[in-house]
C-alpha cells in the first residue's frame, strides 16, 4: 500500500535540515575562532591557519549549500503535493 506525501511534515524536515546547515556553519565559526586565537606562533602555526581557513572552510559551505538546496526541493515537494490534493 502506498502512503501519500504530509506536506506538513516535509516542511518540517525541511526546517530541520536546513537548520542543520546553519549549525554546521556555526559550528565552524566557533573553530575557526579557536584556531585563530592560538596561541602560537611561527610559520607552522601560519600554515595551520591557512590550510584550515581554505580547505575546511571549503567543505563546510559545500554542506550548508547541499543542506539549503535540499531544504528547498523538500518544500517544494510540499507544495506539488498540496497544489495536486487540492
Amino acid at each position: 500500500m502506498k502512503k501519500g506525501m504530509d506536506p506538513e511534515a516535509v516542511e518540517q524536515m525541511a526546517n530541520q535540515i536546513q537548520q542543520a546547515g546553519e549549525r554546521v556553519q556555526e559550528l565552524y565559526t566557533t573553530a575557526q575562532n579557536r584556531v585563530a586565537e592560538l596561541d602560537w606562533t611561527g610559520d607552522d602555526r601560519e600554515q595551520y591557519v591557512a590550510d584550515f581557513d581554505s580547505s575546511v572552510q571549503q567543505l563546510v559551505q559545500q554542506v550548508k549549500q547541499q543542506a539549503e538546496d535540499f531544504a528547498e526541493r523538500a518544500r517544494q515537494n510540499a507544495t506539488e503535493q498540496r497544489d495536486a490534493s487540492a
